[in-house]
């Protein structure tokens, strides 16, 4: 009995080291499994660990990465929370990342500086870089564009062959503008590891080259972004053979963009996504169309000759041809922009160069409609500045709109899902560039046109609330995005007129609306935040 009491002991004394390896295994397995990028295996493998020795730390840390890269933040944020106390930097570090992903901006302020507190007593360089990377995203999610680079520039030399921080850096660059400085960053990590294998790092190099104009170096990159590519990864395969197919056109080489086009066709339905994308807009589009027909249809015919006396009132049909003059000459103008400073006439779809030739179109436009309804009124020998702009009651109506309509935009941009569809805002105040400051002062001359021209036949021939729908319609239709937005300011626009009788209200709420996004733009990081 004693011999078999003895053995049992010996076996239990061995069962511990050997539930010990075992654990140590697994969570080996783990470590490289996470390394290679395959999350699933690597959750498994450490869960292994952890059932046979639930006390491995190092295990639960692991683990913790992994939850987050999958998703799984709740989870993540519990074993966290169980591992704070360790003493370590590392568990604060990423509950910060949780909190940042979660908005919780202040309780990442916190944790991140928490967490440079016990890097100074057991410092480590990888989670120093990783500390400053998500400061750097947490002052861009504040707007404090310049503090964000400054986080980003120490997070590269924390870990230089980090390649997820030199990315971030570069796209907040070409953001703000500044494509030398994210091709340089992107350019010196390549000299430094040769490795020109990344899809990612080539694609955002080329679309930096082809905002810099280089349309061969746009190919090139985007090419070799596209072939090192697998197939699993659809939406980017897509998106990278499209603006191939754009830098192709771009050059005037149609029959290399008719084969890039075809090739982004095969890695998803390209057509059902560009359908997609903009759904609503031609939902609004029939809208107005059915509005406009719904309207001709409660007009019963006459045969009488109306004898007008005095000045000729414009038509309907005057307003839908000064439009398509105006899109027609302000397109033109653009092109020609393009072509002749850009040498590109798709300039408009182009990576930073888009956002000054979609301000040049604007100006252009609101220039040409304002000037074309002028001339039409003039023509029919009434007053353009009596008609147009009117007297002064309206004052405090516009500038009350103006505010109202500054407010709903700002809570528009902080909370808006951010989803492709809902669009973003047709101009980029996140850079106060001397094109958009002119375009802040003459887009409000749109409303000589929506307004204070459109309206009046189509009060007269269809009523109010008709009226003001299909003007909203054709507004929101040229502004083009975000469509919900535009269709409440151009609701409320359209009401402002109707209510004081003068096209002052409206553009004076116009002119009220663009100065206070500037103004909240230049003074506030939050407000610029919401353009980044």
């Amino acid at each position: 009995m004693r011999i078999v009491l003895l053995a049992l002991l010996v076996s239990l004394g061995s069962l511990a080291p050997a539930q010990g390896l075992n654990a140590m295994t697994f969570y080996q397995q783990c470590l490289r499994f996470e390394a290679g990028g395959d999350l699933e295996t690597a959750r498994q493998s450490c869960l292994n660990a952890l059932q046979l020795n639930p006390q491995l730390s190092d295990a639960q840390l692991a683990l913790a990465r992994i939850e987050i890269a999958l998703g799984n933040l709740g989870q993540a944020e519990i074993r966290l929370r169980a591992l704070r106390q360790g003493g370590g930097a590392e568990p604060i570090v990423l509950l910060a990342a949780i909190a940042l992903r979660q908005g919780r901006l202040a309780d990442t302020e916190l944790l991140l500086r928490e967490a440079d507190q016990r890097l100074q007593q057991q410092y480590s360089l990888e989670l120093d870089g990783k500390r400053h990377f998500l400061a750097g995203n947490l002052a861009k999610r504040r707007g404090d564009v310049g503090r964000a680079l400054q986080h980003y520039q120490a997070a590269i030399e924390a870990d230089v062959l980090r390649l997820e921080y030199r990315l971030a850096d570069a796209t907040l660059r070409l953001r703000l503008g500044d494509a030398e400085g994210a091709r340089r960053e992107l350019e010196a990590f390549l000299q430094l590891t040769g490795d020109h294998s990344n899809p990612d790092l080539l694609a955002l190099l080329g679309r930096i080259h082809w905002a810099q104009g280089n349309m061969t170096g746009a190919i090139d990159y985007l090419k070799a972004a596209a072939g090192a590519r697998t197939l699993r990864e659809r939406s980017e395969l897509q998106r990278d053979w499209r603006d191939l197919a754009l830098v192709y056109y771009g050059q005037g080489d149609l029959r290399s963009g008719h084969l890039a086009l075809r090739t982004a066709q095969r890695h998803g339905n390209l057509l059902a996504n560009l359908l997609s994308s903009s759904l609503f807009w031609l939902l609004l589009l029939l809208a107005v169309v059915a509005m406009q027909l719904i309207g001709e249809s409660r007009i019963e015919p006459t045969s009488a000759v109306e004898v007008v006396e005095g000045p000729e009132p414009w038509s309907v049909g005057d307003v839908y041809r000064t439009l398509l003059l105006g899109l027609l000459g302000a397109g033109l103008i653009s092109l020609g922009y393009s072509y002749l400073v850009y040498h590109n006439p798709l300039a408009i779809v182009t990576p930073l160069q888009s956002n000054t030739v979609r301000a040049i179109f604007l100006i252009a436009l609101a220039i040409m409609l304002s000037l074309l309804s002028i001339w039409r009124v003039q023509r029919n020998r009434w007053d353009a500045m009596e008609v147009l702009i009117g007297r002064s009651q309206g004052i405090p109506l516009g500038v009350l709109i103006g505010l109202g309509l500054l407010g709903v935009t700002l809570l528009y941009l902080a909370y808006a899902p951010p989803v492709p569809w809902l669009g973003s805002f047709y101009l980029n105040f996140a850079q106060l560039t001397p094109t958009l400051l002119g375009a802040v002062v003459v887009l409000p001359l749109l409303e000589l046109f929506f307004r204070s021209f459109a309206l009046p036949p189509m009060l007269h021939r269809y009523g109010a609330s008709l009226a003001i729908a299909i003007s909203t319609g054709l507004y929101a239709l040229v502004l083009a995005s975000p469509l919900a937005l535009l269709i409440i300011a151009g609701a409320a626009l359209g009401e402002g007129f109707r209510r004081s009788g003068n096209g002052l209200t409206p553009l004076l709420a116009q002119w009220v609306f663009y100065l206070g996004l500037v103004l909240v733009t230049t003074f506030s990081g939050w407000g610029r935040a919401l353009f980044l």
